[in-house]
């Protein structure tokens, strides 16, 4: 298992640039949400579509991530066979396991924006 500083960092890279790529998403979509009320072009409205049911699919997947590294982490701790580096490791697995689920929609959303 990584360090509790090397996951540290990680997950504070993986942050920053998912906030990166949140802000380009957000770039690109702010001008199809300021329009579809007046001109809804199909394309806006895939795009607008798309734009809720990615999160509702993320957030599911990242409820059933963090629910599994939090399962493993508690029968370890049960088992005691977890000290509180573990304890900490475990809880930054935890939050890296609940957003990576957004983190691949966002950047793959910031990709493929970027093309248009």
């Amino acid at each position: 298992m990584l360090s509790f500083q090397v996951m540290l960092i990680r997950a504070m890279s993986s942050a920053f640039e998912t906030s990166q790529a949140s802000a380009v998403t957000i770039g690109h979509r702010m001008p199809i949400l300021a329009t579809l009320p007046f001109w809804p072009h199909p394309d806006n409205l895939i795009e607008a579509s798309r734009m809720v049911t990615e999160k509702f699919e993320a957030l599911a997947e990242g409820a059933v991530a963090a629910t599994d590294e939090m399962a493993q982490l508690g029968l370890r701790a049960v088992f005691g066979k977890a000290d509180a580096h573990d304890l900490a490791s475990g809880l930054i697995s935890v939050a890296v396991a609940a957003a990576r689920p957004a983190q691949r929609r966002v950047r793959a959303n910031a990709r493929r924006l970027s093309r248009h």
